[in-house]
This record gives C-alpha cells, sequence and structure tokens, in this order.
C-alpha cells in the first residue's frame, strides 16, 4: 500500500499540467459535436474507448458499422499512449516511482499483439455538414501503424506507418447525421528491440521511423510499449473545395540592427499551396492579411489541381524585430490566408511568425559555427531537451513552463535531441515567446546508427548504417514536419542525426533536395558534431564529457569551440527524491563504488568525492543539501569557464542536458516534477548577459558582456570571513562593449584564513546595481567543511502576493535582508499548507541566494493554483544546516 500510495501522488500531481486546455472547441463523448468554421478545428481528446486488439471478434469495418457496445472497453487517453491508458486505469503501477517500471511487462517479451490496441470515438453531428463544405479527419501524430475506420468505411487506402507523419482524410461521404463510429487500430513497430542496457537498446528501434531512446538510454529505463498509441492530437476541420495548406513565411532584415534604436525596413515574403478537392474547376481569390497590409489574388484552380502560390514580398515599415533571450524583446505578427469564393470563405490558416534574418558562418578563429541575428554575433548559451515526458503526456501548460525554465537561465538555445522527436508546434510557440532559438535534431543518433562497434547492438555497423528500413517514408516524414514547424522564428537550423549522418542516400536528399526546396534560409548539419558546424579538438565523436568535474577544469580545458552536448550532475531536492524512491532505497546513499539498485535503476551520475568536501554525509536529507551546493558551483563554472573564452575559443555551448523526461538522478536544472534544483541558478548566474565572475584558474576578475550595447560599469570586489568581516576589497571602473570580455585584476588569498571564505562581486551602472556573484572558496584544498562553523542566521522575509481570480495565477515578490551574519544559498520554496504538498512549477527571478551582513535582495515568483491564498506557505532555509529556516 506504501507503494500505491506514492503512485497516486504522482499522477495526481502531474495531471495538473497534462491536462491542459487550448483555444479551439472540445467535443465530448456522445454529445453532439458542431463542425467548426473553415480555419478552426474542433478537438477530438476525450471520450475515445479502448481495447486489446486480439480481444475484439469483428474487424474494422463490421465494429464500425454497428451500434457500439462499451461492455469490456476501457476508458482511454488521447492524445496517449497504450500504455498510458493501462497506467489510468490502474492495470500497472507508477513506472516512475521506485522500480515499478520492472513490473510492467516489455513488449520485447510479450509480443507486438500485448500492446496492439482498438482506439474508439463515438460521437453525434449537430447538423450535416452544409452544401459544399467537406469534413476532413486529421491525426498529427500516431505510432507506429494504424487503419482508420469510420462507419463501415476504411479511411486509409494504406496502413498508416511512421510516427512523424500527419494525416488528414475527407470524411464527409460517411458522416452520419446522428450516432458515427470512429475507430483506428495502432500497432507498434515491428522492431521495438531488446531493452538489453544498450543505448536504444539492442538499436533495432531505428529500422523504423520513430524515437529511439524508448528501449531505454544511460538517462532513462525502456519505455514499454515503445510510446504506440494516438500520441498526439486528432481533430475535425472543414474546407470548401479549395483547401490552403502549408504557408510558408520568410523574412528579410538587412543590414546590422540594434534591438533599441529605430529600425528601416524589412521585408516579408509568403508562399502558400491551395489544393482543389473538387471535380470542378474553381475561381475565387487568395488573400493574404498581416500588420495591416491586404494582399488579394485572383486565383483559378482546374479540377484536382494543387498550385504553389508565391505573393509579391511586402516590405514593413518601422518593424518590430524578434530577438534571442536577453538580447532584445520577441516580438511576433499574426497572419492570415484564405481563399475566398462567392463571398465565402473556402478555407484559412493563421499563424504568427518574427521578423528576424538568422545568418552563420564557420569562424576562422574558434573553428566553432557562429551565428547572426539581425546582422549581430550572438555567443549561444543553450541546452539539449529530450522530451517534456517520456510517455507523452504533453500539454501547451508543461511546454511553457520548461521553456519559461531555460529563459530564465539566460539560455538562448535550446537543442531537440535526435533521439527524440519533433516536438509539437506548442513547443515552438513557446520557444517563440521566451526567444529560445532551437537546433532541431532529425530522427537519428550515433549509437543506434552505426557511430562505433557497439557489443549492445543486434546489427553490424554497416547494417545500421542503412537504418532506417524505409528510407522514402523517412523522408517524407521530414518533409511533413519542416512544413508543420518551419514558420516558426526560433527555429534557427537542422541537424540530420546525432553525432552520426543518417544513411547516406537520406543524408543527400536532405542536403541536395529536401531543404533547398522548403526551408532554404535555414542551416542544415548533417549530424550534431559536423564539421560544418565544429571543429573536433577533443577527439571521439566531438561532443561530452558528461560527469562532474572540478570547477576550475572549465576554464583550463580547451573544448570543441562549439559543443553540441557537455554535461555533469543534477540530483534534485528531497522532495522529490522522495517522490522517486522509498525511504528505505533513499537510505541506502551511494558509497564509493556501491550504488543500490533504485539508485542505478534512476540512472544516478555520482559526484565522487565531492559531497565529502562539504562534510559527513549521513542521510537523505544532507546529501540533498551538499548536492545543490556542488550544483550551483558546477554549472556556475561550466558557464563562465566557457564565458571567459568567448568568441577567443568558444562561439556556443549546449548542455547535456537541461531536462528528464522521467525521474532521473543526473543531467537537469529541473526535475520531472517540475521542481527547480541549483543547477539551473547556477547556470542562470554563470550565464548573465552582463556578468562579473572570477576565473578560478587564473585568480583573476573579469567582466563579460554576451550582450549588445556599451557599459561604463563599476566592479566591487570583496573578501568576507564566515564571520562577517570584510578583510580585502578592490573597486575598478570598467568601459565595455557588445560581446566583450574584459579581465581585471587578481584576487589575493587572505591571510590568517583557515578554510572557506567568500568573495563577493558587484556589478554596477550609476547607481544600479547590476549583478552580485557570490563564491565561496577555501585554503584548505578541496575541503570545504569549515562552512559549518558559520554562523547560524535566517534571513527577515517578507512576502507579497496577488493573484489573478480568472487564471489562478498568483504573482509576488519575497524580500530577504540578511542580519549581521552570513546567509548561505538560502533556497526559497512554496507549499500548500494544509496538505505539506510543493506547488509547482514555481517561477523565480533566483534562488539559492546567499546573502553578505546587511545586504537585501528582492525575489520575484509566480505560480498556478486554485489555492486560496491563507492556504499557500512560502518557506525559505539554509543551504547548509538541515534545521534553519523559516515559513510564512
Amino acid at each position: 500500500m506504501k507503494t500505491k500510495k506514492n503512485i497516486f501522488r504522482i499522477s495526481g500531481f502531474l495531471s495538473l499540467l497534462w491536462m491542459g486546455t487550448m483555444a479551439t472547441a472540445y467535443s465530448q463523448a456522445n454529445e453532439w459535436v458542431g463542425l467548426p468554421q473553415p480555419g478552426a478545428k474542433t478537438l477530438f481528446d476525450s471520450g475515445w474507448k479502448a481495447r486489446r486488439a486480439n480481444e475484439v471478434k469483428v474487424d474494422g469495418n463490421r465494429l464500425t458499422a454497428q451500434p457500439f457496445d462499451s461492455a469490456g472497453w476501457m476508458k482511454a487517453r488521447v492524445p496517449g499512449t497504450v500504455l498510458t491508458t493501462m497506467l489510468e486505469n490502474g492495470l500497472f503501477a507508477a513506472p516512475e516511482f521506485s522500480m515499478n517500471n520492472n513490473l510492467i511487462p516489455d513488449i520485447y517479451d510479450t509480443g507486438n499483439e500485448f500492446y496492439t490496441f482498438w482506439f474508439v470515438r463515438p460521437f453525434h453531428l449537430e447538423r450535416p455538414a452544409e452544401e459544399g463544405r467537406q469534413v476532413w479527419l486529421n491525426f498529427r501524430g500516431i505510432n507506429y501503424k494504424a487503419e482508420i475506420f469510420l462507419n463501415g468505411k476504411r479511411l486509409n487506402a494504406d496502413t498508416h506507418e511512421g510516427m512523424f507523419l500527419r494525416q488528414s482524410y475527407d470524411i464527409t461521404p460517411y458522416l452520419r447525421d446522428g450516432s458515427n463510429l470512429l475507430a483506428v487500430i495502432v500497432y507498434p513497430p515491428d522492431h521495438p528491440g531488446n531493452p538489453n542496457g544498450g543505448q536504444g537498446g539492442d538499436g533495432t528501434i531505428a529500422r523504423q521511423v520513430t524515437m529511439q531512446f524508448t528501449p531505454g538510454w544511460d538517462w532513462i529505463q525502456p519505455v514499454r510499449d515503445r510510446n504506440t498509441g494516438i500520441w498526439d492530437e486528432v481533430s475535425i476541420t472543414t474546407t470548401g473545395a479549395v483547401r490552403v495548406q502549408h504557408p510558408y513565411v520568410v523574412t528579410r532584415v538587412p543590414g546590422i540592427r540594434q534591438p533599441d534604436a529605430p529600425q528601416s525596413d524589412a521585408f516579408v515574403a509568403v508562399t502558400v499551396e491551395v489544393e482543389n478537392t473538387s471535380s470542378l474547376p474553381q475561381s475565387g481569390t487568395l488573400l493574404c492579411e498581416t500588420n495591416g497590409i491586404r494582399q488579394a489574388q485572383p486565383l483559378t484552380l482546374a479540377a484536382g489541381e494543387k498550385k504553389l502560390i508565391r505573393l509579391k514580398e511586402q516590405t514593413i515599415r518601422k518593424p518590430r524585430l524578434w530577438w534571442p533571450n536577453g538580447i532584445g524583446e520577441q516580438a511576433l505578427y499574426d497572419l492570415r490566408i484564405a481563399f475566398e469564393t462567392n463571398g465565402q470563405t473556402s478555407d484559412s490558416r493563421t499563424l504568427r511568425y518574427g521578423i528576424r534574418e538568422i545568418s552563420s558562418e564557420k569562424c576562422p578563429d574558434t573553428g566553432g559555427r557562429k551565428f547572426y541575428v539581425n546582422g549581430q554575433p550572438i555567443y549561444m548559451t543553450g541546452g539539449n531537451y529530450i522530451a517534456s515526458d517520456w510517455l507523452l503526456r504533453l500539454s501547451p501548460e508543461r511546454y511553457r513552463a520548461e521553456i519559461r525554465y531555460h529563459a530564465e537561465m539566460n539560455l538562448r538555445m535550446i537543442r531537440v535531441w535526435g533521439g527524440a522527436l519533433t516536438e509539437r508546434p506548442e513547443f515552438y510557440d513557446a520557444c517563440d515567446e521566451y526567444g529560445l532559438l532551437v537546433f532541431q535534431d532529425l530522427w537519428g543518433s550515433g549509437d543506434c546508427n552505426g557511430a562505433w562497434e557497439d557489443a549492445t547492438k543486434a546489427d553490424s555497423r554497416e547494417r545500421r548504417w542503412e537504418y532506417p528500413d524505409n528510407h522514402r517514408l523517412f523522408l517524407a516524414s521530414v518533409e511533413d514536419q519542416v512544413k508543420m514547424i518551419r514558420n516558426h522564428p526560433s527555429l534557427c537550423l537542422w541537424c540530420g542525426a546525432n553525432e552520426w549522418p543518417l544513411a547516406k542516400d537520406i543524408d543527400q536528399a536532405l542536403k541536395n533536395d529536401l531543404f533547398p526546396r522548403l526551408d532554404p534560409n535555414r542551416l542544415f548539419i548533417s549530424y550534431s558534431t559536423d564539421t560544418l558546424f565544429t571543429r573536433n579538438t577533443i577527439g571521439g565523436v566531438g561532443d561530452g564529457p558528461y560527469g562532474i568535474q572540478e570547477p576550475e577544469w572549465f576554464f583550463t580545458f580547451r573544448s570543441t569551440p562549439f559543443n553540441p552536448e557537455a554535461g555533469s550532475v543534477g540530483s534534485p531536492e528531497v522532495e522529490s527524491m522522495r517522490e522517486m524512491m522509498t525511504e528505505e532505497e533513499l537510505s541506502a546513499l551511494p558509497s564509493g563504488n556501491r550504488l543500490h539498485p533504485a539508485w542505478r535503476y534512476h540512472k544516478d551520475l555520482g559526484y565522487g568525492n565531492h559531497l565529502e568536501r562539504y562534510g559527513e554525509v549521513t542521510d537523505i536529507e544532507t546529501y540533498c543539501r551538499y548536492a545543490q551546493i556542488v550544483n550551483y558551483d558546477q554549472y556556475r563554472s561550466f558557464m563562465e569557464g566557457r564565458a571567459s573564452q568567448m568568441w577567443e575559443w568558444y562561439t556556443g555551448i549546449l548542455i547535456w542536458k537541461t531536462q528528464n523526461p522521467w525521474t532521473s538522478l543526473r543531467g537537469q536544472m529541473y526535475d520531472w516534477f517540475l521542481d527547480v534544483n541549483a543547477s539551473l541558478y547556477g547556470t542562470r548566474k554563470g550565464c548573465e548577459p552582463l556578468h562579473p565572475q572570477y576565473n578560478l584558474a587564473s585568480k583573476q576578475v573579469e567582466v563579460v558582456h554576451s550582450a549588445l550595447g556599451n557599459h561604463s560599469l563599476t566592479l566591487k570586489a570583496q573578501l568576507w570571513t564566515l564571520d562577517g568581516r570584510v578583510v580585502w576589497e578592490k573597486e575598478e571602473s570598467v568601459a565595455i562593449r557588445s560581446n566583450e570580455v574584459k579581465r581585471l585584476f587578481p584576487v589575493p588569498e587572505p591571510e590568517g584564513v583557515d578554510g572557506v571564505y567568500f568573495l563577493k562581486l558587484s556589478l554596477w551602472e550609476k547607481d544600479r546595481r547590476l549583478s552580485d556573484n557570490i563564491y565561496w572558496l577555501t585554503t584548505r584544498p578541496k575541503d570545504y567543511t569549515t562552512l559549518s562553523r558559520l554562523p547560524r542566521s535566517q534571513p527577515e522575509m517578507q512576502v507579497t502576493l496577488s493573484q489573478d481570480g480568472d487564471t489562478h495565477t498568483y504573482t509576488g515578490t519575497v524580500r530577504l535582508r540578511a542580519g549581521r551574519q552570513i546567509s548561505f544559498l538560502n533556497r526559497i520554496k512554496v507549499f500548500d499548507k494544509t496538505t505539506g504538498k510543493r506547488i509547482l512549477p514555481v517561477h523565480y527571478s533566483d534562488n539559492y541566494i546567499t546573502l553578505m551582513p546587511g545586504d537585501e535582495q528582492e525575489i520575484k515568483l509566480q505560480f498556478t493554483t486554485p489555492l486560496p491564498e491563507e492556504q499557500i506557505e512560502i518557506t525559505t532555509s539554509d543551504g547548509f544546516y538541515p534545521t534553519s529556516g523559516q515559513r510564512l
């Protein structure tokens, strides 16, 4: 029963995020469904039933031709997978907790029949389609094969295949005025692979066009059904005889621009596909409207004709430009394109776009790819993103929370990694809004596609070079997904695969035909460490490493000039640990080479002896406290070491990784529950656009300016002892230009100090403090145990909150003020006062805050909960002492 309690705690918490709502119509089972107007859609996101296919004794034609009897059918999750449907019906324990995933049968052992399911959706039409209107049934993603039936008719002449291929069917002839029954039989991948502990298991999952991590990786356990199911949205739309499809917006921004300056003209060009789906010629007007500009082009289409229309390029006066995070604003424009005939809209599309121009070059000095946005060089800090959830329980709300976390880290790029998926449009919407440039991989990896010999793989390297089995399907899927996301201003570049190119004919087709034809203005590289992207200076495949390092190592080791993935640790806070494992499992702390099976199962990376440098690790609370101290220092040093050599050694760096799609213990800034850890705020500090830092190798103070504009600044440095005394200080004026590193003065080691002391750097512009950066240093090599001499102290805390009653969103401030003592690494958290459970996600302007005596800092926070204010508890606790803290 203990396990079950934890199961429901996890599932209940996350359901708040996964339920999500969208600004569109939703249908309910057995309710009357109204057909949407052209340009709108009705989602079939509920009312589905599911059953194992071998339990259904009739075929799809007969199943959908007769009245539906729901006896023996279970409520289904759509969008979702077979496994998520099983989990929500209580058939298995939550696989994220403890080692419960071992209790779920793996498809490799059961055979595909176990996870081959029917999904059915009964519905009623409010009224029949108007004369001349066509009704379309749309699927945005099914994994892996499917046959689709409606009212006794099979809709797809060929069995659908491929995870990343949208489908649309004209269902007008098959609709009934009253009761209708839609049924989809979904088959898993033919080769689900042996989850034998290899990266992607035995690799045969890559014989299909699907996500490769599902048989397991070194950071995740196997997904038992390989994410078989109707995993993305199902919708109904209507059109007239002429359909409007795949609009494509290209913007030009000539010259070198400044974010805050008056803007000269920019240019917008639009192309669109129009199709006459009828057997008669159609005449009308193609309309395009944006920014107050209206274009109208008369058009006649022959029966069945499909055309690509290029509209005249438009001039945008005084444009509002789109810039990456930390450089300028993310201005977005709306565009509507429609075909009208006889005063009626046949079909329309709306989209958002940003006016920006991205270019790049192979930097001759560093050998790394150097990107320019609107003519300005952008130093790229970023992270690798796997997937929002390993079982594809996706929502716009969760996407927004995750992308916002990346923006709050001061990152500018997010890489969608090749062993996963093309994310959904709502992901890129959030990237557009928060200014995260997207490095988009396609579906391949060095592990599965033959970059090296691998004893865990079923096939030879030579065979794996030829994956997947169906090359035409791969290219058709790429074409479809490119058309789906290419209008997003955040989309920066395309990458064929992770660490190794795809099959030669696929790579050549992408390079020489598909991308030049469909998206010619974006960079395409064959693989993530392609020489077109970076120079390999470290050997191997040219990326990594992935484990904990000495903080000063980041300043001395010269990595590849734009490393697409290098990472470290990232254990979560203790509350998340207790949501992941039992108390017995948590008590079996890592020791040397000994690792409890549950810790190994959750892919613990290990901290070496870094935690013991702060004291004896006696329990899980101490482990997590010390881990946060190390997390902060590790990732701040990680980013500062790279920034110290900005443009001299490096043009960018992407962290491996910034998140995990399940309850993993490595490489993350926030965990699967969406709770932050100190890695996020160490990264945030190290990536500040205007940033004072201490070079741990040279022992010098530096100022990094990775944004635009010239500044006259003042740098103040102080050394503090544990008892709160200033023993050294220095001040220097700094004139700094865009994209510049200024190396200032050395910092002495204080005399007469045994053990830990603090260095505080403050950066000022006139009377405005831009940044404080506080280091804990030591006169004892790798020994920080004297932090225990730090007098216990609690900063004064004042909280203000206000709520938007419509959205249940709270916005507030926490003001911390230190007394006469140093207050170390204060973590702010938000709880439900009644249950003691965390409220998540919470967005903080800063966290894990160290204050010198008399210092004050205001932290902004925002979160969404239906709880009344009196039931909300905000706490702060010291980063070193287990019992210090306060609650308001």
